[in-house]
Protein backbone atom coordinates (compact mmCIF):
# COMPACT_ATOMS: atom_id res chain seq x y z
CA UNK A 1 0.00 0.00 0.00
CA UNK A 2 1.46 3.50 -1.09
CA UNK A 3 1.94 5.62 2.21
CA UNK A 4 1.70 8.75 0.08
CA UNK A 5 1.61 10.05 -3.37
CA UNK A 6 3.99 13.36 -3.52
CA UNK A 7 7.27 13.00 -1.93
CA UNK A 8 8.02 14.80 2.03
CA UNK A 9 9.48 18.28 1.53
CA UNK A 10 10.48 18.31 5.09
CA UNK A 11 8.33 19.18 8.82
CA UNK A 12 7.16 22.66 7.21
CA UNK A 13 6.28 21.78 3.64
CA UNK A 14 2.83 22.13 1.93
CA UNK A 15 3.23 19.68 -0.43
CA UNK A 16 0.19 20.17 -3.41
CA UNK A 17 -3.08 16.69 -6.25
CA UNK A 18 -6.85 12.57 -13.89
CA UNK A 19 -10.16 11.82 -15.33
CA UNK A 20 -12.75 10.06 -16.41
CA UNK A 21 -16.00 8.79 -20.94
CA UNK A 22 -17.27 6.75 -23.27
CA UNK A 23 -20.02 7.05 -25.69
CA UNK A 24 -21.48 4.17 -24.29
CA UNK A 25 -20.88 4.10 -20.47
CA UNK A 26 -20.36 0.76 -20.28
CA UNK A 27 -18.68 -1.28 -17.24
CA UNK A 28 -15.79 -2.43 -16.87
CA UNK A 29 -14.11 -5.28 -15.29
CA UNK A 30 -12.73 -2.15 -13.18
CA UNK A 31 -13.73 0.78 -11.41
CA UNK A 32 -13.52 4.26 -12.72
CA UNK A 33 -10.34 5.65 -10.77
CA UNK A 34 -7.68 2.33 -12.37
CA UNK A 35 -6.18 5.13 -14.01
CA UNK A 36 -5.73 7.03 -10.60
CA UNK A 37 -4.63 4.09 -8.55
CA UNK A 38 -1.72 3.13 -11.77
CA UNK A 39 -0.62 6.29 -12.39
CA UNK A 40 2.76 6.88 -13.02
CA UNK A 41 3.86 10.66 -13.61
CA UNK A 42 6.68 11.53 -11.09
CA UNK A 43 5.34 14.13 -8.88
CA UNK A 44 6.03 18.24 -8.88
CA UNK A 45 9.05 19.25 -7.71
CA UNK A 46 8.84 21.79 -4.74
CA UNK A 47 9.38 25.36 -4.90
CA UNK A 48 9.16 28.54 -2.28
CA UNK A 49 5.85 30.88 -2.90
CA UNK A 50 3.67 32.50 -0.75
CA UNK A 51 0.49 31.43 0.61
CA UNK A 52 -1.92 33.25 1.54
CA UNK A 53 -4.24 33.48 4.61
CA UNK A 54 -7.26 31.36 4.80
CA UNK A 55 -9.69 34.46 4.83
CA UNK A 56 -7.63 35.58 1.35
CA UNK A 57 -8.12 32.08 -0.16
CA UNK A 58 -11.32 31.68 0.74
CA UNK A 59 -12.55 35.24 -0.70
CA UNK A 60 -10.36 34.56 -3.86
CA UNK A 61 -12.61 31.41 -4.77
CA UNK A 62 -15.89 32.47 -2.71
CA UNK A 63 -18.72 33.15 -4.74
CA UNK A 64 -21.73 35.37 -4.13
CA UNK A 65 -23.69 34.83 -1.79
CA UNK A 66 -26.70 35.66 -4.19
CA UNK A 67 -25.17 33.18 -6.65
CA UNK A 68 -27.33 30.32 -7.24
CA UNK A 69 -24.41 28.06 -7.10
CA UNK A 70 -23.10 29.17 -3.54
CA UNK A 71 -24.35 26.75 -1.30
CA UNK A 72 -22.30 23.82 -3.11
CA UNK A 73 -18.98 25.20 -2.26
CA UNK A 74 -16.73 23.37 -0.33
CA UNK A 75 -13.85 25.62 1.92
CA UNK A 76 -12.54 22.17 3.47
CA UNK A 77 -9.36 22.20 1.86
CA UNK A 78 -8.73 26.17 2.38
CA UNK A 79 -9.43 25.97 5.88
CA UNK A 80 -6.12 23.92 6.24
CA UNK A 81 -3.93 27.44 5.84
CA UNK A 82 -2.68 29.59 8.46
CA UNK A 83 -5.02 32.74 9.84
CA UNK A 84 -1.96 35.00 8.40
CA UNK A 85 0.41 34.96 5.40
CA UNK A 86 3.46 32.83 5.19
CA UNK A 87 6.27 31.76 2.63
CA UNK A 88 6.66 28.02 2.40
CA UNK A 89 7.54 25.32 0.11
CA UNK A 90 4.35 23.90 -2.44
CA UNK A 91 4.60 21.63 -5.14
CA UNK A 92 5.07 23.26 -8.78
CA UNK A 93 2.06 21.87 -10.49
CA UNK A 94 2.41 23.46 -13.88
CA UNK A 95 4.95 21.26 -14.28
CA UNK A 96 2.50 18.51 -14.71
CA UNK A 97 1.30 17.40 -18.36
CA UNK A 98 -2.10 17.37 -17.48
CA UNK A 99 -2.54 20.94 -15.97
CA UNK A 100 -1.51 21.98 -19.44
CA UNK A 101 -3.89 19.52 -21.24
CA UNK A 102 -6.46 21.25 -18.76
CA UNK A 103 -5.22 24.74 -19.80
CA UNK A 104 -5.50 24.55 -23.22
CA UNK A 105 -9.05 22.49 -23.07
CA UNK A 106 -10.53 25.46 -20.83
CA UNK A 107 -8.67 28.20 -23.67
CA UNK A 108 -10.67 26.40 -26.10
CA UNK A 109 -14.05 26.31 -24.61
CA UNK A 110 -14.10 29.97 -23.68
CA UNK A 111 -12.88 30.86 -27.28
CA UNK A 112 -16.04 28.94 -28.22
CA UNK A 113 -18.56 30.26 -25.75
CA UNK A 114 -20.25 28.58 -23.23
CA UNK A 115 -24.11 27.61 -24.08
CA UNK A 116 -26.32 28.92 -21.32
CA UNK A 117 -28.38 25.73 -20.46
CA UNK A 118 -25.02 23.50 -19.83
CA UNK A 119 -23.68 22.51 -16.26
CA UNK A 120 -19.78 21.53 -16.18
CA UNK A 121 -18.66 18.54 -13.83
CA UNK A 122 -14.82 18.46 -14.33
CA UNK A 123 -13.64 15.60 -12.84
CA UNK A 124 -9.88 15.58 -13.27
CA UNK A 125 -6.66 15.28 -11.33
CA UNK A 126 -7.63 17.78 -8.20
CA UNK A 127 -4.59 20.57 -9.79
CA UNK A 128 -6.12 20.35 -13.71
CA UNK A 129 -9.66 20.68 -12.77
CA UNK A 130 -8.47 23.82 -10.71
CA UNK A 131 -6.58 25.06 -13.97
CA UNK A 132 -9.26 24.43 -16.23
CA UNK A 133 -11.60 26.53 -13.78
CA UNK A 134 -9.52 29.53 -13.49
CA UNK A 135 -8.81 29.30 -16.92
CA UNK A 136 -12.28 29.14 -18.36
CA UNK A 137 -13.65 31.81 -15.99
CA UNK A 138 -10.82 34.17 -16.68
CA UNK A 139 -11.03 33.18 -20.63
CA UNK A 140 -15.09 33.14 -21.22
CA UNK A 141 -17.02 35.95 -22.63
CA UNK A 142 -20.04 34.67 -20.25
CA UNK A 143 -19.96 34.48 -16.12
CA UNK A 144 -18.58 31.67 -14.90
CA UNK A 145 -18.96 30.29 -11.63
CA UNK A 146 -16.76 27.85 -9.98
CA UNK A 147 -18.09 25.59 -7.07
CA UNK A 148 -15.18 23.89 -5.20
CA UNK A 149 -16.40 20.25 -3.67
CA UNK A 150 -13.01 19.53 -2.57
CA UNK A 151 -13.30 18.40 0.67
CA UNK A 152 -10.61 17.14 3.14
CA UNK A 153 -7.50 18.55 4.31
CA UNK A 154 -3.62 17.36 3.74
CA UNK A 155 -1.69 15.29 6.01
CA UNK A 156 1.35 14.61 6.89
CA UNK A 157 1.39 10.52 5.96
CA UNK A 158 -1.82 10.78 3.34
CA UNK A 159 -3.36 8.77 0.89
CA UNK A 160 -4.20 10.94 -1.56
CA UNK A 161 -2.18 14.05 -2.89
CA UNK A 162 -4.08 16.92 -0.89
CA UNK A 163 -1.60 19.52 -0.96
CA UNK A 164 -1.04 19.55 -5.00
CA UNK A 165 -5.10 20.46 -5.37
CA UNK A 166 -4.26 23.13 -2.71
CA UNK A 167 -1.40 24.06 -4.44
CA UNK A 168 -3.17 24.95 -7.60
CA UNK A 169 -5.71 26.99 -5.24
CA UNK A 170 -3.16 29.21 -4.13
CA UNK A 171 -1.26 29.67 -8.02
CA UNK A 172 -4.02 30.37 -10.34
CA UNK A 173 -6.32 33.14 -9.86
CA UNK A 174 -10.18 33.30 -10.83
CA UNK A 175 -12.18 35.55 -12.45
CA UNK A 176 -15.80 35.83 -10.02
CA UNK A 177 -18.75 36.49 -11.61
CA UNK A 178 -20.56 39.66 -10.19
CA UNK A 179 -23.58 39.50 -7.73
CA UNK A 180 -26.04 40.90 -10.21
CA UNK A 181 -25.01 38.27 -13.40
CA UNK A 182 -27.60 36.42 -14.58
CA UNK A 183 -27.32 33.13 -16.13
CA UNK A 184 -23.89 32.06 -15.06
CA UNK A 185 -22.58 29.10 -15.71
CA UNK A 186 -21.90 26.58 -13.36
CA UNK A 187 -18.87 25.00 -13.45
CA UNK A 188 -18.07 22.26 -10.66
CA UNK A 189 -14.17 21.53 -10.22
CA UNK A 190 -14.13 17.93 -8.81
CA UNK A 191 -10.72 15.89 -7.64
CA UNK A 192 -10.75 12.36 -9.16
CA UNK A 193 -8.55 10.83 -7.18
CA UNK A 194 -11.07 11.40 -4.13
CA UNK A 195 -11.91 7.14 -4.44
CA UNK A 196 -8.15 6.09 -5.51
CA UNK A 197 -6.91 2.82 -3.60
CA UNK A 198 -10.55 1.46 -3.42
CA UNK A 199 -9.55 -1.97 -3.34
CA UNK A 200 -6.47 -1.54 -0.87
CA UNK A 201 -6.82 -1.29 2.84
CA UNK A 202 -4.51 1.95 3.97
CA UNK A 203 -1.48 1.13 6.77
CA UNK A 204 -2.31 1.98 10.03
CA UNK A 205 -0.37 5.14 10.00
CA UNK A 206 -1.49 6.20 6.93
CA UNK A 207 -4.28 9.25 7.03
CA UNK A 208 -7.21 8.08 4.67
CA UNK A 209 -7.82 11.58 3.39
CA UNK A 210 -10.25 9.90 0.60
CA UNK A 211 -13.84 11.36 0.60
CA UNK A 212 -17.29 10.78 -1.50
CA UNK A 213 -19.69 13.25 -2.83
CA UNK A 214 -23.25 12.76 -1.72
CA UNK A 215 -26.35 13.44 -4.11
CA UNK A 216 -27.13 16.89 -2.28
CA UNK A 217 -23.47 18.06 -3.50
CA UNK A 218 -24.50 18.58 -6.68
CA UNK A 219 -27.82 20.33 -7.59
CA UNK A 220 -30.61 18.31 -8.04
CA UNK A 221 -32.74 17.96 -11.16
CA UNK A 222 -35.38 20.21 -10.39
CA UNK A 223 -32.09 23.47 -9.47
CA UNK A 224 -30.73 22.54 -12.42
CA UNK A 225 -34.41 23.09 -14.26
CA UNK A 226 -35.36 26.32 -12.22
CA UNK A 227 -31.84 27.63 -13.55
CA UNK A 228 -31.87 27.01 -17.05
CA UNK A 229 -29.58 23.80 -16.80
CA UNK A 230 -30.96 20.80 -19.67
CA UNK A 231 -27.57 19.11 -19.81
CA UNK A 232 -24.72 18.32 -17.96
CA UNK A 233 -20.87 17.87 -19.66
CA UNK A 234 -18.67 15.73 -17.50
CA UNK A 235 -14.98 16.30 -18.28
CA UNK A 236 -12.28 13.72 -17.80
CA UNK A 237 -9.36 13.14 -17.92
CA UNK A 238 -9.00 10.86 -21.18
CA UNK A 239 -11.78 8.61 -22.45
CA UNK A 240 -9.62 5.98 -23.12
CA UNK A 241 -8.95 5.26 -19.54
CA UNK A 242 -12.71 5.23 -18.37
CA UNK A 243 -16.25 4.33 -19.75
CA UNK A 244 -18.42 5.39 -17.17
CA UNK A 245 -18.89 8.14 -13.99
CA UNK A 246 -17.00 8.03 -11.02
CA UNK A 247 -19.20 5.70 -8.22
CA UNK A 248 -20.00 8.42 -5.83
CA UNK A 249 -21.69 10.22 -9.02
CA UNK A 250 -24.00 7.62 -10.44
CA UNK A 251 -26.90 8.32 -8.14
CA UNK A 252 -27.06 12.10 -9.37
CA UNK A 253 -26.28 11.44 -12.54
CA UNK A 254 -29.03 8.54 -12.92
CA UNK A 255 -31.51 11.16 -11.58
CA UNK A 256 -30.71 13.64 -14.01
CA UNK A 257 -31.40 11.26 -16.94
CA UNK A 258 -34.41 10.42 -15.29
CA UNK A 259 -35.43 13.92 -15.14
CA UNK A 260 -34.33 14.40 -18.99
CA UNK A 261 -31.47 16.01 -18.18
CA UNK A 262 -28.98 15.09 -21.32
CA UNK A 263 -25.50 14.00 -19.70
CA UNK A 264 -22.33 13.76 -22.07
CA UNK A 265 -19.11 12.88 -20.78
CA UNK A 266 -15.96 14.22 -22.76
CA UNK A 267 -11.79 14.40 -22.40
CA UNK A 268 -9.35 16.85 -23.11
CA UNK A 269 -8.19 15.57 -26.00
CA UNK A 270 -12.09 16.37 -27.43
CA UNK A 271 -12.13 19.61 -25.42
CA UNK A 272 -9.00 21.15 -27.11
CA UNK A 273 -10.33 20.53 -30.84
CA UNK A 274 -11.59 23.96 -32.31
CA UNK A 275 -15.24 24.63 -32.22
CA UNK A 276 -17.71 27.02 -32.55
CA UNK A 277 -20.33 27.96 -29.85
CA UNK A 278 -23.03 27.22 -32.36
CA UNK A 279 -21.94 24.01 -32.92
CA UNK A 280 -22.22 22.62 -29.43
CA UNK A 281 -25.28 20.61 -30.15
CA UNK A 282 -23.75 19.09 -33.10
CA UNK A 283 -20.36 18.18 -31.61
CA UNK A 284 -21.57 16.87 -27.91
CA UNK A 285 -24.16 14.74 -29.94
CA UNK A 286 -21.90 11.40 -30.07
CA UNK A 287 -20.67 12.08 -27.04
CA UNK A 288 -24.52 11.18 -24.98
CA UNK A 289 -23.82 9.01 -22.30
CA UNK A 290 -26.82 6.48 -21.06
CA UNK A 291 -26.83 5.73 -17.49
CA UNK A 292 -27.64 2.66 -16.56
CA UNK A 293 -28.43 1.76 -13.09
CA UNK A 294 -25.70 -0.23 -11.63
CA UNK A 295 -24.25 -1.32 -8.05
CA UNK A 296 -21.19 1.10 -7.00
CA UNK A 297 -18.51 1.17 -4.70
CA UNK A 298 -20.63 3.33 -2.18
CA UNK A 299 -23.34 0.24 -1.83
CA UNK A 300 -20.37 -2.10 -0.74
CA UNK A 301 -19.82 -2.35 2.70
CA UNK A 302 -16.45 -4.07 2.16
CA UNK A 303 -14.98 -0.60 1.15
CA UNK A 304 -15.43 1.32 4.21
CA UNK A 305 -14.14 -1.55 6.38
CA UNK A 306 -10.90 -1.63 4.12
CA UNK A 307 -10.58 1.94 5.29
CA UNK A 308 -11.30 1.14 8.71
CA UNK A 309 -15.04 2.60 9.55
CA UNK A 310 -14.73 5.53 7.32
CA UNK A 311 -12.86 8.15 5.73
CA UNK A 312 -10.00 9.87 7.56
CA UNK A 313 -10.13 7.03 10.31
CA UNK A 314 -8.67 7.98 13.56
CA UNK A 315 -6.57 10.76 11.76
CA UNK A 316 -9.48 12.59 10.63
CA UNK A 317 -9.68 16.16 11.19
CA UNK A 318 -8.59 19.47 10.23
CA UNK A 319 -5.05 20.24 10.94
CA UNK A 320 -3.72 23.43 9.39
CA UNK A 321 0.46 24.44 9.10
CA UNK A 322 0.87 26.74 11.60
CA UNK A 323 3.81 29.44 11.82
CA UNK A 324 6.98 27.56 13.43
CA UNK A 325 7.13 25.06 11.22
CA UNK A 326 5.02 22.40 12.67
CA UNK A 327 3.91 19.24 9.90
CA UNK A 328 1.09 18.91 9.30
CA UNK A 329 -1.14 16.58 11.32
CA UNK A 330 -3.63 14.85 10.30
CA UNK A 331 -6.50 15.41 7.60
CA UNK A 332 -9.06 13.43 6.42
CA UNK A 333 -12.53 13.98 4.60
CA UNK A 334 -16.42 13.17 4.95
Amino acid sequence: MRRSLLPRLGSSALVAPIALLSTACTMRPWTPSTSVAFWSEDPPAARYMTVPSQTEIITRWQLPPTNPWARYEKYTLLTALDSVPRTAPMPDVTQLDVVHKANTAAARVAAAGLPNDTMWVVDLRGAASVTFGAQLSQAAREPVSLVLTFNNWPAENELIPAEETLAALIAFQPRLPASNDVGTRPVFMLDAWRLAYRFDQPDDDVTDNRYILNPSDLPDPSTLRANGIRRVVYVVEDLDETEQEEDDLHQAFLAYQQAGITIFMVDLAFLAKPMMHDRWNEVLAPRVCYIEYRRTLIDDPAFYARARGGFGGVHSGPSPLRGGGSAWGGGGGG
